[in-house]
């Protein structure tokens, strides 16, 4: 079927939702979810008044589920008041688990991860979506000190955990993402030293805005961060 903005969805994702919340229930019974399926279809609880909520994309890439690519995954994340602070994304074809958070550290099953220092000799390892066409305007951004060297497509938020892992120095996303997409990885990164920033504000992202959707942002680490003059000062 397809949403109200074109966006497809499965049986698969409904099926993988149900599956998730009815776990997470048990785990924390007292703590809200804010599951997409079941936002979209307006069955959203009030977390108005709760310290901790959570975040759940039972099928993150569905376009790319529905062609057979093994590149969508599973997000889950915990939010305490505006901060992600732990997160999980699952990725079902592979069977790899990124997880951590605050004050747990981040592993890619069960193996410490960590992200790849910058080194101006080598130069900046980019990843996106698809080609690469922002690439100019973010080398613009950069200057001629700081040269792309290295570009990685990938579908789906495996993306923003290739920033926590080391695969990427960076991922910039010009098209809008919804606070589920983000969460998970968002909460690995902070405990990494990186961050997912707003381009138009240039602050970290925040959770529990009232619709839920993000603008572009910038996932790096603090270090890649730095070297983009034109963003704002973080808060």
């Amino acid at each position: 079927d397809h949403k109200d903005d074109g966006s497809p969805v499965t049986i698969a994702d409904a099926a993988s939702e149900l599956i998730i919340i009815d776990g997470i229930k048990l785990l924390t019974p007292d703590i809200p979810i804010i599951a997409e399926e079941l936002y979209e279809a307006g069955n959203a609880p009030d977390i108005s008044q709760s310290e901790y909520f959570w975040l759940v994309d039972p099928l993150d890439g569905t376009k790319e589920f529905i062609k057979g690519s093994p590149s969508f995954v599973i997000n889950i994340a915990l939010i305490h008041n505006c901060t992600p602070v732990f997160g999980m994304v699952y990725v079902p074809v592979s069977d790899d688990l990124y997880y951590g958070g605050k004050a747990l550290g981040v592993y890619l099953n069960d193996k410490p991860i960590t992200t790849k220092p910058y080194d101006p000799q080598i130069g900046l390892m980019m990843i996106g979506r698809q080609g690469q066409k922002s690439l100019p305007q973010i080398q613009q951004a950069l200057g001629d000190a700081h040269k792309i060297t290295s570009f990685v497509t990938q579908g789906s938020s495996i993306k923003f955990c290739m920033v926590a892992d080391g695969t990427a120095h960076f991922y910039p996303r010009f098209v809008p993402t919804y606070e589920w997409d983000t969460a998970a990885a968002h909460a690995m990164l902070l405990e990494l030293d990186g961050d997912i920033v707003d381009f138009k504000t240039g602050k970290t992202l925040q959770y529990r805005k009232h619709n839920f959707l993000n603008g572009y942002v910038l996932t790096a680490t603090n270090q890649i961060l730095s070297l983009f003059p034109d963003l704002k000062i973080r808060a």
